[in-house]
């Protein structure tokens, strides 16, 4: 096997058979720390620590951290790490992701002019089909604009490299969680976005929560091995509403929903911080705030309609 030094020798005489590695230049320290924020969920990072994120794996594909399977890393070698993600949506202290993450940023520097170099050839992110899907499950950042947010430039675009490159020749500065740690250490902290409430209607649920949450990325409930999917909003509301609890820890557990008793619905159960079966949802978010939860239990007792 060839290991992970040998494969970035190998990249390298490749990127320079090709042409010379591009120049980092300057560095616009104010720019390297504009803010974006997760449309989803409402996180922040940085301009081009969301890039990263977003075009690089966004911790579950190609240059995630080495627990990802081989098959998800499309080619990227393991120890390949660009994983700048944040060390925690709260103030829980997880040395091992704040770990990840510093390392992760330690390698974004070492190989800045080789990333940089493979925008720039159009090989990253992946341009395959499979590429394509991949990246069709990443989070989707804005920025602040004069009309509001708008959505933030892809990083194959002009406007996206300049991003990218500015960030890298800063040594790649990233936000390390959106509230301070609870043993009062010292971090990187931006609050997040806050996110609209959620409304009793079935039409906010579905937009709102699970489309707008990231359940329905192909990670998750969008994927076909997904016992619950979540597809259009008619089939969506008829497989919660209709269906029962399926998969290795949570089968057996009842109805995803019973109209007019939010008590009984697995849904609301699962949408809880300690679900009596597997991980509460959504899975890697922030948890639902406690006006959201009421939101949904709301709509379930009124009888979980679709109109």
């Amino acid at each position: 096997m060839v290991g992970s030094r040998s494969v970035r020798a190998l990249l390298l005489a490749a990127a320079l058979a090709v042409g010379c590695t591009p120049q980092m230049g300057d560095c616009d320290q104010a720019a390297a720390i504009r803010v974006a924020y997760d449309q989803a969920t409402g996180l922040p990072a940085y301009e081009g620590q969301a890039l990263m994120i977003a075009s690089c794996g966004h911790g579950a594909f190609c240059h995630a951290g080495d627990d990802v399977p081989r098959e998800n890393r499309l080619g990227v070698p393991e120890g390949l790490s660009f994983d700048v993600q944040l060390a925690a949506p709260d103030g829980t202290v997880d040395e091992a992701a704040i770990v990840r993450q510093r390392r992760a940023r330690f390698r974004t520097v070492q190989e800045a002019h080789l990333v940089l170099h493979t925008v720039d050839l159009g090989t990253m992110p992946p341009p395959s089909e499979v590429g394509r899907e991949v990246l069709a499950g990443a989070p989707v950042y804005v920025r602040a604009s004069a009309g509001g947010f708008e959505a933030l430039p892809a990083v194959g675009s002009e406007e996206g490299r300049e991003i990218l490159r500015n960030w890298l020749a800063c040594a790649a500065p990233v936000i390390e969680r959106p509230v301070p740690r609870e043993d009062g250490v010292n971090a990187v902290v931006v609050p997040p976005l806050p996110l609209e409430p959620l409304e009793p209607t079935w039409a906010s649920l579905f937009e709102d929560l699970l489309r707008g949450r990231g359940c329905a990325t192909a990670l998750c409930h969008g994927g076909s091995d997904a016992g619950f999917r979540v597809t259009d909003s008619a089939s969506t509301h008829a497989a919660l509403t209709t269906g029962a609890a399926s998969g290795e820890e949570c089968a057996g557990q009842g109805a995803l929903i019973v109209a007019g008793d939010p008590d009984a619905s697995l849904f609301v159960d699962k949408l809880g911080a300690e679900p009596r079966c597997g991980d509460p949802m959504p899975l890697g978010g922030i948890p639902l705030r406690d006006e959201d939860l009421e939101a949904v239990r709301a709509w379930i007792a009124a009888g979980a309609l679709i109109e």
